[in-house]
């Protein structure tokens, strides 16, 4: 009996485990009771104080880490609470620009009285703000708009209309990428809309002065850099490993190559169509020694265009032939790059002619050893308007310096010389002087 009624006092202690801090002082009374009734030995009552006093503290460091925890989270719910949230369509969007700032002076080489006087402002050649949006792995999109000063001339040079600024569309598309195509390395990319024409995108990729001025098919009105149509990039072979993108470029890098096609109102961007003539063009480019590091940096291409003219051939109402053929050749390197380019074609994109056209552009630029950032470049660009007659040959040499203060912001300097064949009126011919900033974000 007296065993039982000491398993029955020890049980009513264990319950005072859960609940120490109301029972108090009483606990340790009704232990003095066991002992004196000599139901619990002095060690005994000792062990079981120390006992219910570690149970206690356990008890205790619970509860505390339980509030802390609860704090925590109120806390962290509070502050989402008061971050700033985009709305849903809006995620995946991303916003950038470009802009483009010059001063430049611009001396022509008429004789004194003649009709062009020269020239020098400032000016913001370009400013693009361009907004990006991903709605799937597969399918994004991008709008693009051009805000440009439009100022006019007469043919004589003087001052004809100042239309002042305007913001119109340089890209409006949807693109649509597709990876491994087959379980192979491929990888087709195609944008629908207001889209990049090839020559304009392959040149951009090696040339990082289009600041200075405008790349070779766009330069002469050739060809637009952007039309209204469709196009499809195909690469194959994977892309250059991850040193040759950091240190050389990360545009174009297919690892052997790659094929483009496009169809295009053949109008450009800044024109409306006239007609119901629609340009296609189709280019290929390979990278033939990628396995070999000296020469991996080396490409070759071919582009050709067909199509019809947006302009009447002068006295007719026929459109004229617009043709273009293209051969590319350039090798890049962390310290230099070199491109060349031969055409040859008949008309333009808005012309009321169908001459045979042919020149070239050999453009390349090199780091400076003691500081990378520094660049000198150059360029010599030949055009002839008309290969049948003698003196429609233009010749333009461009030298300058350039500094990377920052990835995407660049100052450089530039004299640009400008000569027709001799033959031709010398109030076209000129020497321009330009310093300028490029700005990106």
């Amino acid at each position: 009996m007296k065993k039982v009624a000491t398993i029955f006092a020890l049980g009513i202690l264990l319950i005072t485990f859960t609940v120490p801090a109301a029972l108090g002082g009483e606990v340790d009374i009704l232990i003095k009771k066991l002992v004196e009734k000599g139901m619990l030995t002095n060690s005994d009552a000792e062990a079981l104080r120390n006992e219910i006093k570690k149970e206690a503290q356990k008890e205790e460091a619970e509860v505390e880490a339980v509030a802390k925890e609860t704090a925590a989270e109120v806390e962290k719910k509070e502050v989402e609470s008061k971050e700033f949230k985009l709305p849903k369509g809006l995620e995946g969007v991303s916003i950038g620009g470009t802009y483009f700032l010059e001063y430049f002076s611009q001396d022509f080489d008429d004789e004194p009285g003649g009709p062009k006087s020269d020239f020098d402002s400032f000016r913001v050649q370009r400013a693009y703000i361009t907004i990006k949006k991903k709605f799937a792995p597969w399918f994004s999109s991008r709008v693009t708009t051009d805000i440009t000063y439009d100022q006019s001339r007469d043919e004589s040079g003087s001052e004809a209309s100042e239309i002042g600024w305007e913001v119109r569309l340089k890209y409006a598309y949807g693109i649509f990428d597709f990876d491994d195509l087959g379980g192979q390395p491929l990888k087709l990319q195609s944008e629908f809309g207001l889209v990049h024409t090839f020559s304009d995108m392959y040149d951009a990729a090696l040339w990082p002065y289009r600041p200075q001025g405008k790349h070779y098919l766009d330069r002469h009105s050739i060809m637009a850099s952007a039309d209204f149509g469709l196009n499809a990039h195909l690469t194959f072979g994977g892309s250059m490993d991850k040193e040759f993108q950091k240190k050389v470029s990360n545009k174009f890098t297919a690892k052997w190559g790659g094929l483009w096609a496009g169809v295009y109102n053949g109008s450009g961007y800044t024109k409306a169509e006239d007609n119901d003539k629609k340009a296609w063009e189709i280019a290929g480019y390979i990278r033939p020694f990628n396995m070999i590091d000296a020469l991996k940096g080396f490409r070759i291409g071919a582009h050709m265009l067909r199509g019809e003219s947006n302009e009447f051939l002068k006295g007719t109402t026929d459109y004229g032939d617009w043709d273009i053929n293209q051969v590319m050749a350039s090798y890049q390197h962390e310290y230099f790059t070199i491109m060349g380019q031969y055409y040859e074609g008949k008309g333009e994109d808005t012309e009321d002619d169908e001459n045979d056209r042919d020149g070239y552009n050999i453009a390349a630029f090199i780091r400076m050893p003691f500081d990378k950032k520094l660049r000198a470049f150059g360029r010599y660009i030949v055009y002839d308007h008309d290969k049948d007659a003698s003196n429609l040959k233009e010749k333009t040499s461009i030298f300058g310096l350039s500094y990377d203060l920052a990835k995407t912001v660049m100052p450089w300097v530039a004299i640009e010389d400008k000569d027709w064949e001799d033959g031709h009126t010398k109030e076209n011919d000129y020497t321009m002087y330009q310093v300028g900033l490029l700005v990106s974000f």
